[in-house]
């Protein structure tokens, strides 16, 4: 069996991933989340003014925004929906600020040099599909579920084939 690959060996470069700046709109990022999912992209990085990336904004971050809000009424709550409800917060959350709904890198990240299952480990633990990869305090790339699956399964169907 060849040796468990790392990190690196399967992560995204940081050029070839899609970005959106701090102040760009949530229109803004959807339009490239878009644009970008042919590709397998469920996740887009945020990038400082200095285009260094200080967050990410997924498809999963874009439906919690759309998520209603909820009546409080002592020890119990109740989701509040209504005809018109998803039209009316798609419009409002539109005109936001990615900022206001991005993760912040600093939340869960992979090193280059981790052996891959670390981030099957981190993906499953924390149910997410994307991480950011750093290399000496710098994000250098994302690692993506797909490529991790992709990689799994020749393990598997190689294995199979023995």
């Amino acid at each position: 069996m060849p040796p468990e690959k790392k990190v690196r060996d399967l992560m995204l470069p940081l050029a070839e991933c899609p970005m959106v700046a701090l102040d760009d709109t949530v229109q803004d990022a959807v339009n490239v989340l878009r644009q970008s999912a042919p590709s397998g992209h469920q996740c887009i990085l945020v990038v400082d003014d200095r285009r260094q990336p200080v967050g990410m904004v997924s498809s999963r971050n874009l439906l919690t925004a759309l998520n209603p809000n909820f009546l409080v009424i002592e020890n119990w709550s109740l989701p509040i929906f209504w005809q018109g409800f998803l039209p009316d917060r798609c419009r409002e959350q539109a005109k936001k600020k990615v900022r206001e709904l991005m993760r912040s890198l600093e939340l869960m990240t992979v090193e280059a040099d981790d052996p891959l299952t670390k981030a099957v480990h981190i993906m499953v633990d924390h149910n997410v599909g994307t991480l950011p990869v750093m290399n000496k305090g710098a994000v250098v790339g994302l690692i993506r579920i797909t490529e991790v699956f992709n990689e799994i399964s020749s393990l598997i169907i190689s294995e199979g084939q023995d």
